[in-house]
């Protein structure tokens, strides 16, 4: 513990010492209102722990072909995929696991209950208008898998206003077609709706493969409000995507049919007096059907996950400076798996009710919030919050923030090939430090130190070395620690946007590093942008990482340097034409070990706003 004051306090001498400049109060990062934080309306600018916000017009100037895509480079996020379009992608969160970051669809979380982490691989940027991204634990508002933190994808079909069409082409024969439509049906009903379809051959996932990763992705959403009086409404919402993904199974050619939905209904109610209901009722399927057996008579691989969910919370101001919520969250989970010739067909109940108080007092800031979480396997688990902001001078915040998350075990880590009744769930304690100073006008800097430290780790250990069989165990604990700085800077059509990332994620008992984590990551993005035309660059550095190869040996992947570069022009009113190159240097690099990933691409698009 001494070690990690001393880190700390370092630090924090550190980023004081490289700011030398005035405050000021003009800034356009901390004037964004994001809800999965507290899941209430609140202003980036009294939270205590950093956020991300990716905005519809990032999304566009992208060019992304997926979620993931979207997320790499992020400050504390990295991406480990097996492979190009199509492929599984795996998120580490501050240097916690792929399965410790909970993901929603408008609010709805969509971890499946088979393998834990989200298939950010199939979610489409085309039908997204923004992601509220939040580090840090979360447990006691979304229960588990919240150890590193909430990413929350908002889709179009609730912003859309008008219609906007959109295609593109990109290297191995990439290609998206995406539109979106909606806006006013009556005086009190309103539509909206996206769809987006996505074709590519992609290209051997493996290294030793020839076989291509094709990939197809039918995706659309759609949502229905009614506002029945001026207090009351009602809304209706769904996402699809369903497709086909090939693979390398074992150096042969394979291909699997996936299926991932969610569908919400539900009714909100608020008065002027600051009262808030919110009931929603939804259902999420998470499908994966492999169509070849994995062996002679194993019969095809497949894992399901369905879940009910029922979601409440009420919020109200007891006093002028106090806003109260609490709620709870009732889910009935299904999960049914394949896996090798081993099947398993798993119920999952549980209960998770909460509750958080917001102070705001003069220039303070205060959040508690507890969180009581009951398993049907793994009993009760109860996990809090306590977060503090305060204007220090003017433009300057510090911010404290310390918390409990956990991680139930999923059900392939239990029953699945290689799994282990006998689990406990992960446990998470952490804490942060930080501050957020609005440099100058058009400047600000934010400087983040975190420590998260997780008992009973779960990992897959080789216990037959002889015939290569692993199994789940708790093996002990783990440590993340790490810093975190952000700049931005605007001036007119120009900015400049700089993250980067240090961290030390760590295996307690063995002193390894973890896997597919880099110590050291940055990234740099520059653009210019005045209406007609914008361009963009952009540097993505990142660190050696250790890896395990087929053999079980452990490896160390090389780190990497990736340069990108983007220009859009509007041909006139409504249509833009854009055009993007992805690893301009045409790098190679792994982030997992044996898989390939995308050589120098180009994307051509063209886009049509009709609002």
């Amino acid at each position: 513990m001494k070690s990690a004051i001393v880190f700390l306090a370092g630090a924090v001498a550190l980023a004081l010492g490289s700011l030398v400049a005035h405050a000021a109060n003009d800034d356009n990062n901390l004037g964004e209102v994001v809800i999965t934080a507290t899941r209430t309306a609140t202003p980036v600018n009294e939270l205590a722990v950093p956020v991300i916000v990716i905005t519809r017009a990032e999304i566009e100037r992208s060019l992304a072909g997926d979620v993931a895509s979207l997320l790499a480079g992020k400050t504390g996020l990295e991406i480990a995929r097996t492979g190009g379009p199509g492929q599984p992608a795996a998120i580490f969160l501050r240097g916690t696991d792929s399965d410790h970051t909970t993901v929603l669809v408008d609010g709805v979380r969509i971890n499946p209950g088979t393998i834990g982490g989200a298939a950010l691989q199939n979610i489409q940027p085309e039908s997204i208008e923004r992601i509220e991204i939040i580090k840090g634990a979360r447990s006691s508002l979304y229960g588990t898998d919240a150890i590193g933190g909430v990413i929350n994808i908002i889709t179009r079909a609730g912003a859309a206003r008008g219609a906007s069409l959109y295609a593109s082409l990109g290297r191995y024969d990439t290609r998206v077609l995406a539109g979106d439509a909606g806006g006013q049906l009556g005086e009190r009903l309103a539509a909206g709706g996206s769809f987006a379809w996505q074709r590519s051959d992609g290209f051997p996932p493996r290294r030793a493969a020839t076989d291509p990763g094709g990939y197809g992705n039918s995706s659309a959403n759609a949502q229905l409000r009614y506002a029945a009086s001026d207090e009351l409404s009602f809304h209706a919402q769904a996402w699809h995507a369903n497709g086909k993904s090939a693979y390398s199974n074992f150096g042969a050619a394979a291909d699997e049919n996936f299926l991932d939905a969610s569908y919400a209904a539900g009714a909100a109610w608020h008065d002027a007096g600051g009262r808030d209901a919110r009931l929603n009722l939804s259902r999420v399927t998470a499908e994966v059907n492999q169509r070849q057996e994995s062996f002679p008579g194993s019969g095809r691989d497949f894992d399901h996950t369905r879940r009910d969910a029922l979601d409440a919370q009420y919020s109200w101001r007891a006093f002028t400076s106090d806003e109260l919520t609490a709620g709870a969250v009732l889910a009935n989970e299904h999960t049914q798996s394949l896996s090798f010739g081993l099947p398993y067909d798993v119920y999952t109940h549980t209960l998770l009710a909460f509750a958080q108080d917001q102070l705001h007092r003069g220039a303070n800031e205060l959040l508690l919030a507890a969180g009581y979480t009951h398993h049907e396997t793994f009993g009760a688990h109860t996990t809090w919050n306590l977060e503090y902001g305060r204007m220090l001078t003017h433009g300057l915040r510090l911010t404290l923030a310390a918390g409990t998350a956990f991680h139930a075990p999923d059900s392939t880590d239990r029953y699945g090939f290689g799994g282990n009744p006998a689990l406990r769930p992960e446990t998470s304690a952490q804490g942060q430090l930080g501050l957020q100073w609005q440099v100058a006008a058009g400047r600000q800097l934010q400087v983040s130190l975190f420590e998260n430290r997780i008992d009973n780790l779960i990992q897959y250990v080789l216990i037959d070395p002889v015939n290569f069989v692993y199994q789940a165990r708790n093996v002990g604990k783990a440590r993340t620690r790490g810093a975190e700085f952000d700049y931005g800077w605007r001036r007119g059509p120009w900015r400049l946007d700089a993250g980067y990332t240090l961290q030390d994620p760590r295996n307690l008992d063995s002193g390894a590093q973890l896997l597919r984590r880099a110590r050291h990551n940055l990234a740099l993005d520059a653009g210019y942008d005045a209406g007609r035309l914008y361009a963009s660059a952009g540097l993505q550095l990142a660190g050696a990482r250790a890896d395990v190869d087929d053999s079980g040996n452990l490896v160390t992947l090389g780190g990497y340097a990736l340069v990108s570069a983007g220009c859009g022009w509007q041909l006139a009113p409504g249509w833009m034409a854009q055009l993007r190159i992805d690893n301009l240097l045409d790098r190679r690099y792994e982030l997992v070990s044996g898989y390939n990933t995308p050589r120098r691409s180009l994307t051509l698009a063209m886009r049509y706003h009709m609002r």
